[in-house]
């Protein structure tokens, strides 16, 4: 196809066309040889001379062509040969286009390379800023005025939680998403933007479609045009969740508590201030109850913290939920009284009865708490029961000012607690007298180990037929240089509560200990001295090995110590009892149980416990003559005497308790009738007494002798008795 198209081909192509033409004629005689070679050479040359014609204007145009062309890259430089004539020039033209196309084509190419390599680049560029938004939780987006329409990037559509195949993006569709509390701020700052106001960012909640609540910041900028007016907006929205419940949390622990998430001390007090505040202005009232739960730490020291924590979840529960208005005000202003509870801190709670006026509307809470507190309740496998002390104070008359308020309820709730715990009293002026005291003893307290300002009496346990001393408890008294001799009864309670209790109880009984040494060398008679033991000393999982530590620096055997425990100290965690009081029975300590009947009374402990002793409390004798008590007082007695446990009546105070305690079988008695507590050398003097002369204990005493105390039953009674005893009753070791 080239051939033809060239000219060389056209000149055969015209040349042979004219002969074809001609050759017809020559053979069919109508032209002579002569005129059919002058026909064709006229012909070929008319044809060659118009193919040489239409070449040489195509040359003229392609001359033409490259001259434009070379002008186009070059105005001021056209090709060289284009000027020339003859097929040299257009070749040398075509050669400089060639090489001139192949410069510009190899440009192109690097140009295409450079291009695709830069889209590459954004391509990488715009997957990192993908991922940086993805992983910084922050979109972009840019609102267009004249279409109306919203263009934003991927990750705005997951923030919002939306489906971008089902979401319109257009303002009223996004508007929507905020959630309706949220709206109108958020309106005016899309506002302050188009009008071209410089506008900070703003939180804001969403409601995405996936139904969960987001908080996101978004922040925005006025897009102007060539006339300076708005022409739209762009901005960022940022996913601000996890910070705002981070905050959220910040809060939560600055403010509230972490165990009952009530609100906290700081928190509450806020409150209180905004409550007085509010009293002081409009000239009302309100009451504080300042609450302590009792016994809280035993609790913890026996089921453990997380048993103690779920406790005071649950008390929490009970003190929000438990103050219904309608309960405590009455139905006159039962809107008015609005309850707040925080927890203080450790066991102690606040409950602030805004509205409450009168000491008949605080009263009607307090006793509303004190009986829901006192249901039981159930913490994983343990139900614990537990009461609380509380203190109230009404304001204005009780303070003016919060911590006045504060410090008369904790006075009023301490004296709750001192009373007996389990029941609320108000705020009065001479509670802050005794409280003043108890502080007074507990400082009088500490130096009054230090100050040897303690002594040892002792209270004699006398076997009845035989006026025998066969032992003595140990009891404190505390020499205070200003108020006297004091009983433990001021002050022992103040020792728990002060954590002094454990050092004053090791000088109880290393002084017990000494003393019952210094009698064996004075010659009296080896007999069992009896020490108290509290709750906190019990507790001890180590009071086994202190004891024997104790016995052996003082150097005397344990055969002769009893020590007095009572029934709520064993029914706490009767396992730990029982390592306990094994342990100290097998180093030869006795055990007694004091005050027997006052608490849970159960045959099951007895019998499963290392036990010698039964102490009967002087409740059930002090009316000897009530039927019921003889009763209980009775089957006590037997109950011991087939446990092979002795017994000892605490209490005895008149000849009628005697009487009755022979008829049911009980011979052994303590009490101020037989023998008071007395110093160590008025002991000592009482025991040489005892060993000597049987009767000599109250053969002194002007109201009764041992003599009537024997006299009061006959002679066949008393032996049998005697003889009862001997046989039933089982021996102190």
């Amino acid at each position: 196809m080239a051939f033809l198209h060239s000219f060389t081909g056209q000149a055969i192509a015209a040349v042979a066309l004219a002969h074809a033409l001609l050759l017809p004629l020559l053979t069919g005689g109508w032209i002579s040889a002569f005129a059919y070679g002058l026909a064709a050479l006229g012909l070929s040359s008319a044809a060659v001379a118009v193919v040489g014609r239409h070449m040489a204007r195509s040359v003229a145009e392609l001359r033409a062509a490259l001259a434009r062309f070379g002008a186009s890259r070059n105005p001021t430089k056209p090709f060289a040969d284009t000027q020339s004539t003859g097929l040299d020039g257009l070749h040398h033209g075509l050669d400089k286009m060639y090489r001139r196309v192949a410069r510009r084509e190899k440009r192109l190419k690097a140009a295409y390379k450079a291009a695709e390599l830069e889209n590459a680049a954004s391509r990488i560029l715009a997957k990192q800023l993908t991922r940086s938004q993805r992983i910084a939780r922050i979109g972009s987006w840019e609102w267009e005025r004249a279409s109306n329409g919203v263009a934003c990037s991927g990750e705005v559509f997951r923030i919002l939680g939306v489906n971008p195949a089902q979401f319109s993006l257009r303002p009223t569709a996004l508007r929507r998403l905020v959630h309706e509390d949220d709206r109108r701020a958020f309106g005016r700052w899309l506002v302050q933007l188009a009008r071209g106001n410089v506008s900070e960012g703003l939180d804001v909640r969403i409601l995405g479609q996936d139904g969960e609540l987001r908080h996101v910041h978004v922040l925005g900028e006025a897009l102007l045009g060539a006339t300076g007016s708005v022409s739209g907006l762009v901005g960022t929205i940022q996913d601000a969740t996890e910070r705002t419940r981070a905050i959220q949390q910040i809060h939560r622990l600055a403010y509230f508590d972490v165990v009952t998430e009530l609100p906290n001390r700081s928190r509450f007090h806020e409150k209180l201030a905004e409550t007085l505040e509010i009293a002081k202005r409009d000239g009302t009232s309100f009451a504080i109850m300042f609450l302590d739960l009792d016994q809280f730490k035993r609790i913890n020291d026996t089921l453990g913290h997380a048993v103690g924590d779920d406790l005071l979840r649950v008390i929490a529960q009970r003190l929000t939920r438990g103050l219904r208005p309608d309960d405590i005000a009455g139905l006159t202003h039962a809107k008015a009284m609005e309850p707040h509870v925080c927890r203080h801190g450790g066991d102690e709670f606040i409950v602030l009865l805004n509205g409450v006026t009168t000491e008949e509307e605080a009263a009607r809470a307090a006793t509303r708490l004190l009986a829901i507190l006192a249901q039981p309740m159930v913490l994983a496998t343990h139900e614990v029961f537990i009461s609380a002390s509380i203190g109230i104070v009404l304001y204005p008359r009780d303070g003016e000012d919060l911590d006045t308020l504060l410090k008369n309820a904790d006075v009023a709730m301490y004296h709750a607690k001192a009373q007996g715990r389990s029941r609320f009293f108000f705020y009065k002026e001479s509670m802050r007298a005794a409280s003043a005291q108890q502080l007074s003893i507990e400082h009088d307290l500490r130096k009054a180990l230090e100050g040897e300002q303690f002594e040892l009496y002792y209270q004699p346990q006398i076997e009845i037929l035989t006026g025998k001393i066969v032992g003595v408890e140990a009891l404190i008294r505390w020499n205070h240089p200003t108020l006297g001799m004091l009983g433990p009864a001021h002050f022992i309670g103040v020792a728990e509560e002060a954590g002094l209790i454990m050092g004053i109880w090791e000088w109880v009984l290393v002084a017990a200990l000494i003393q019952h040494n210094a009698w064996l060398a004075q010659g009296l008679p080896k007999i069992t001295i009896a020490v108290n033991l509290s709750s906190v000393q019990f507790s001890d999982p180590a009071l086994a090995e202190r004891v024997e530590e104790i016995a052996r620096v003082v150097g005397v055997p344990l055969d002769y110590l009893e020590f007095e425990v009572t029934e709520s100290m064993l029914l706490v965690d009767s396992d730990a009892a029982l390592k306990t009081l094994t342990a100290l029975r097998a180093m030869g300590v006795k055990i007694a149980i004091d005050d027997f009947g006052t608490g849970y009374s159960s045959l099951s402990y007895l019998r499963r416990l290392p036990l010698d002793k039964l102490k009967l409390d002087q409740s059930f004798i002090r009316d000897a003559g009530n039927e019921g008590d003889v009763a209980i007082t009775r089957a006590i007695i037997a109950m011991a005497h087939s446990l092979k446990l002795a017994v000892v009546a605490e209490g005895v105070e008149t000849q009628a308790q005697i009487d009755l305690l022979l008829s049911l079988g009980c011979t052994t008695v303590q009490g101020f009738l037989l023998g008071r507590p007395l110093p160590a050398a008025a002991t000592a003097s009482l025991l040489r007494d005892s060993a000597t002369n049987a009767e000599s204990p109250v053969a002194h005493r002007s109201d009764t002798s041992w003599t009537n105390i024997l006299q009061a039953k006959p002679a066949a009674v008393v032996e049998a008795k005697r003889n009862d005893d001997t046989s039933n009753v089982a021996s102190p070791r």
